[in-house]
């Protein structure tokens, strides 16, 4: 991973936008971060890390406030970061929750975090992902590590190392398991103990099943008192007795066996004995039953004698219910028409009633004519006659609703040309209004008209001056757009140059072994009796002789040449492309270039202004011309509308004068005819209401005249039926009469009594009767309730003593049965029970070794182990660098050593090369501890990088702490700090130490201010 660029905006103590070009900081491959206390050193590590993950290292992301208080409260707070990884550009802008003003009143709004990641492909930024999430995972997934790591490995905090070099075994691992992750580790030593737990807990649910059993079978041989004294084995013993208690069950079974047998003899003959009693009680009570049966029939009879005489009265009532059965119907018919008859004459009176609460009714039917006083026969005269003239009335009004509905729609006709007069009337007022606004328009067009044109004067001129304007902010933009790539040429020059040099002193290198080299290629091509091609001798006493070291051909000279002149080439290359940018940036200047671009563009945006008020005076003058041309003809138009709107009105005015006419004759006549009511209609309800009262009325006399005559008639042939029948009066034939279910329930109380008679004496001539009372004459003397109660209970006491013998022989077996299931059980369960002790012995050891304890000597869990096989590769790694640092006297080595009954592992200790004895690191001094400190954050980032899936690193800071350096050891720091600069690697040092500037020449000084800090580059040449 390489950090090409870093801006940062309203961020930590930076107000204002900062750049920090770290591909410039880098072409020397180490660089210095330097500034007072305060001024932001770490606010710029802290933006990386902000930008890559979204927060900033250690306690200062507690706070959670990361704007600046120096910058605008309208400016947004943002970090911006373009770093490669793996042969890939990338880009993140991240902008932190921050408060704004709110943009309509007064107080802030929360303007949410947001993040922006990009990649550079085909020439462009393409965006990746916009969630901050997704970014987070996209960008671990790049680096291969998280921010703690990321803080450990990239940037290199020399305090927390150095509390890491004194640390506790407890705090090392804290800070190891951050860095190194041995959750996978933990997981089996939670495994192991898991599995050890559940094979424990499963060996006790076997023995608690074995315990269990052997409790049940002891439970159950208590049941019968079987003596339990002499038991092997003690049921709270461990699983060491399980052979004890098979024993002992099968002793418990053997015992209860023998015990079954004898019960189930004694059974079998109590059961005989029992069958035998039962069958001499049996014939007893059956001889009983015969004499109580007989006794029995001798009551029935008794009591079917004594009902005798009421059967007699109901066969009686019976008779005279059947005379009086012939008169039922003529009865009947009496009294209907009785109740015929008060039911018409109630409804006559309260016809009348009606009649009477009717006014209407009056103008038909003289009010004494309803009087009490007054006959029907009378009555019935004046109603027909009534009826006809209310008939009559009711005709005519019907015929004159349609005239009544002719009168409502003339009078809404003359409401609505009433109305239709009155929108005439505002319409023409309108029109007035109209003609008279459009001539006060025509006037204030007019004057506007002439306000516009003289605004649009001079638009040609104004339209050239945004021309000019514009290309001197084009020519602006060109300028910085070259001073831009002036700056990247500057880079390719200087690198073209250094690339030069160094090929150049390798080539002269070669030339220089060469020219040495010569005399030894002559020598080597001496023959014998040949002549020397430089003295043309052809004796050679005394040849150069070779010495050792490379031999340099003539050929790897040559490529030397050629690869120093190709170089050469590139560097005037780079020299034209760099000296044309100068000159465009010169005739750019001269044009105007080098001017504020904000002056520039408020240039242009003023003249566009101006261009486009007169344009827009132009387009008004245009239009008000139009609506000018126009308004003469909309007056015109006007005039005519208003002239068609009087003729209209006259028209409506004659309309109105022959509807009122109209009205006036229809009203008198409907007037006449509706007479004290609101309307025709309400006249014909009131007649209708009236006919139909007087017609109810007439109906309900000639009903309660023909119901009087009916109530006669029913009277006269009763009165001849009783002359014939046995009764005097209808009042005794009415009572002779019996109701339907009580006559229902005599005939069947004497049916059922004839029956029962039948059923007594066929039951007294059954045989068992008749043997009964022979028996009876023989023996006057049946068995007694006392012989029978003793036979039962002789019976039922064998019996109870059978029934309890067989249900103990059945419990005996049943028992029997329970003991040897649990011994089977029993057996079963010791077979699995074997093998799963080892098993749970195995797995116990196991999951103590992990966590330490048992046979593991050091005391060391897993997950410590591999923690410590970690810190022995970064004590290792840590010693590379110690070792040059200390001029080869210290190494760092990892102790696995015990302290008492603590665990061991994380040790640390270092070793002496002058003395070599082994000592503990807080024995170092503090320039000491500041170089092993250093060594071991180095060697942590080079075991964390490796396990990150060796990503290369080419971008590493390290964070104060030379200060405590003599120079022999800030010499021996500087050429350890040298070497990492190997492969490309870049390292940047955070530091105020005077020294460092005077060694480092690329530095980043940070400047603190009251307006907030600022950023800048310093490019000086190194101190040797």
């Amino acid at each position: 991973m390489r950090i090409h660029q870093l801006e940062i905006q309203a961020f930590g103590p930076f107000a204002e936008r900062q750049s920090v070009p770290f591909d410039a900081l880098s072409s020397q491959g180490l660089f210095l971060l330097n500034g007072p206390t305060g001024a932001g050193k770490s606010s710029v590590l802290d933006a990386v890390c902000f930008a890559l993950y979204g927060s900033v290292p250690g306690a200062r992301q507690a706070t959670k406030r990361l704007r600046s208080d120096h910058a605008a409260e309208s400016v947004a707070p943002e970090v911006c970061l373009e770093f490669s990884v793996a042969g890939r550009r990338f880009r993140i802008v991240r902008s932190p929750a921050w408060e704004r003003p709110a943009r309509r009143g007064s107080g802030t709004t929360t303007e949410q975090a947001r993040t922006l990641l990009s990649e550079w492909k085909t020439g462009e930024w393409v965006q990746m992902s916009a969630r901050n999430d997704e970014v987070g995972l996209e960008v671990q997934a790049l680096l291969g590590m998280d921010k703690e790591q990321f803080t450990k490995v990239v940037m290199l905090p020399q305090g927390e190392f150095a509390a890491f070099l004194r640390a506790d075994a407890k705090t090392r691992r804290e800070l190891l398991q951050r860095l190194f992750s041995t959750t996978r580790f933990e997981d089996l030593e939670r495994l192991f103990t898991e599995e050890s737990q559940a094979l424990a807990r499963r060996l006790a649910e076997q023995e608690d099943h074995q315990r269990n059993l052997f409790l049940r079978a002891v439970e159950e041989a208590e049941r019968h008192d079987l003596a339990t004294t002499n038991l092997t084995a003690d049921p709270t013993a461990d699983a060491s007795s399980s052979a004890g208690w098979a024993a002992t069950m099968a002793e418990l079974t053997r015992a209860l066996s023998a015990r079954w047998e004898q019960a189930a003899a004694e059974s079998t003959e109590l059961t005989e004995q029992s069958a035998l009693a039962d069958g001499a009680l049996a014939a007893l009570t059956r001889r009983r039953e015969r004499f109580r049966t007989l006794a029995h029939l001798r009551e029935q009879r008794r009591q079917h004698g004594s009902r005798a005489e009421e059967m007699a009265h109901l066969t009686r009532e019976k008779e005279r219910h059947d005379q009086a059965s012939g008169l039922a119907a003529l009865l009947e018919l009496e009294e209907d028409a009785e109740s015929g008859y008060r039911r018409a004459d109630e409804d006559y009176r309260e016809a009348r009633e009606r009649a009477l609460r009717h006014a209407t009714v009056g103008e038909y039917l003289a009010p004494d004519a309803l009087a009490e006083d007054v006959p029907r026969p009378a009555l019935q005269a004046a109603l027909v006659e009534a009826c006809a003239s209310s008939s009559a009335a009711l005709a005519v009004l019907r015929a004159a609703l349609p005239d009544e509905k002719l009168l409502l729609r003339v009078r809404a006709d003359r409401r609505r040309l009433d109305e239709e007069a009155a929108r005439l009337d505002a319409d023409i007022l309108a029109a007035d209004r109209s003609i008279t606004d459009l001539q006060e328009g025509r006037a204030q067009d007019t004057r506007a008209l002439d306000d516009r044109r003289a605004a649009a004067d001079g638009l040609t001129g104004l339209r050239e001056d945004l021309a000019r304007a514009l290309s001197a902010e084009d020519v602006v933009g060109q300028y910085a757009s070259e001073q831009q790539r002036l700056v990247a040429a500057e880079t390719v020059w200087a690198s073209a140059s250094g690339h030069f040099l160094r090929l150049k002193e390798a080539w002269l290198d070669a030339l220089q072994l060469r020219l040495e080299q010569a005399a030894q290629e002559l020598a080597d091509a001496l023959r014998d009796g040949d002549p020397c091609p430089v003295c043309g001798s052809p004796a050679h006493p005394a040849p150069v002789s070779s010495h050792a070291g490379r031999r340099v051909s003539l050929e790897e000279e040559q490529g030397a040449r050629r690869l120093q002149a190709e170089a050469e080439a590139a560097l005037q290359s780079a020299r034209d492309e760099r000296d044309r940018i100068r000159l465009r940036l010169a005739e750019l200047a001269a044009g105007g270039g080098s001017d504020e671009p904000e002056a520039a563009a408020a240039a242009s945006r003023l003249a566009r202004s101006r261009v486009e008020k007169a344009d827009a005076a132009r387009r008004e003058c245009v239009a008000l011309e139009q609506r000018l041309a126009g308004v003469d003809a909309e007056e015109d138009r006007a005039r005519t509308d208003r002239e068609a709107l009087h003729r209209e009105r006259v028209e409506v005015d004659q309309r109105r004068a022959s509807l009122t006419d109209q009205e006036s004759a229809l009203g008198e006549r409907i007037a006449a005819l509706r007479a004290a009511a609101s309307s025709l209609s309400e006249r014909v309800d009131e007649v209708q209401q009236a006919s139909r009262r007087l017609e109810a009325l007439r109906q309900a006399a000639e009903a309660a005249d023909r119901a009087e005559e009916n109530r006669g008639e029913s009277r006269r042939r009763l009165g001849e039926a009783l002359l014939l029948s046995v009764f005097e009066t209808a009042s005794q034939a009415r009572d002779a009469l019996i109701p339907d279910d009580r006559l229902a329930g005599i005939g069947r109380v004497l049916g059922e009594y004839v029956i029962a008679g039948h059923r007594l004496d066929a039951a007294w001539e059954d045989a068992a009767v008749q043997e009964t009372l022979q028996e009876e004459q023989e023996n006057p003397h049946p068995p007694s309730e006392a012989d029978e109660t003793d036979a039962r209970t002789a019976a039922a006491d064998l019996r109870g003593r059978a029934q309890r013998a067989v249900v103990g022989a059945e419990v005996l077996g049943h028992s029997v049965a329970q003991l040897e299931s649990y011994s089977r059980r029993f057996a079963d369960l010791e077979r699995s029970a074997a093998p799963l002790r080892a098993e749970v012995s195995l797995a116990l050891s196991v999951a103590e070794t992990a966590r330490g304890g048992g046979e593991n000597l050091y005391k060391m869990s897993l997950a410590t182990y591999v923690l410590a096989s970690r810190l022995e590769q970064v004590a290792d790694a840590a010693t590379e660098r110690l070792l040059q640092m200390s001029d080869g006297r210290y190494q760092l080595v990892h102790s696995d050593a015990t302290a008492g009954n603590r665990r061991s592992g994380l040790g640390l200790n270092v070793i002496d090369g002058w003395t070599g004895n082994r000592r503990d690191t807080s024995t170092l001094s503090g320039g000491e501890s500041f170089m092993a400190s250093l060594a071991l954050a180095l060697g942590l980032a080079d075991v964390v990088q490796q396990e990150a899936g060796g990503l290369d690193i080419e971008t590493l800071f390290v964070d104060e702490g030379f200060g405590s350096l003599d120079d022999q050891a800030l010499e021996q720091v500087m050429d350890a700090l040298d070497g990492l600069r190997s492969g490309g690697r870049v390292v940047g040092l955070v530091s105020h130490v005077p020294e460092l500037k005077q060694r480092i020449g690329a530095q980043l000084q940070v400047v603190k201010g009251r307006q907030g800090s600022t950023l800048r580059f310093v490019e000086q040449t190194a101190a040797v």
